[in-house]
């Protein structure tokens, strides 16, 4: 079975991207203090993190498609852009774009959390409507305070709900 190359773009291309911030762009764009205490508030330490991860990925992939070759018909035309996916699309651009001109007027915190519950409501139609609210109520409350106090991160909030 021939290699599909889209798969072989994508993972190559994803290895190529981690190797290239691990290398070049994170020692170059951004600076660390030498003392810091706690290395996860290192400015270096998740964009490394998330370089690594994405380089990981791309090595797993190029072993998944040249070990594991997938056993349906390569030659039959793609048919991902449809009418509903494009749909689909335009209402994510949409819901994205409310959530950014929500954010001077609700603060970071609010509207994630708006955001989240109606994200997993609404767009993912799941069957844990409580927890999705549980969830999308306490989730950015909690990473608020870990930045706000501990971190020393300040968070965007609104005017008329400000967290302590």
């Amino acid at each position: 079975m021939p290699i599909n190359r889209k798969e072989l773009i994508t993972s190559g291309g994803a290895l190529l991207f981690g190797l290239l911030l691990i290398l070049f762009l994170i020692p170059g764009a951004i600076v660390s203090p030498r003392s810091v205490s706690i290395a996860v508030l290192d400015p270096a330490f998740w964009p490394k993190v998330v370089s690594w991860v994405l380089l990981i990925i791309g090595v797993c992939m190029l072993l998944n498609i040249t070990f594991w070759k997938k056993l349906e018909s390569q030659d039959e035309p793609s048919d991902w852009i449809s009418y509903k996916n494009v749909f689909r699309l335009s209402v994510l651009t949409v819901f994205l774009s409310g959530y950014y001109l929500s954010l001077p007027y609700l603060g970071m915190v609010w509207s994630s959390s708006l955001a989240y519950i109606l994200l997993s409501i609404a767009f993912c139609k799941t069957g844990y409507r409580f927890t999705a609210v549980v969830v999308g109520l306490f989730l950015p409350a909690a990473l608020y305070a870990f930045f706000y106090h501990v971190a020393g991160v300040d968070i965007p909030q609104s005017e008329f709900a400000r967290l302590p």
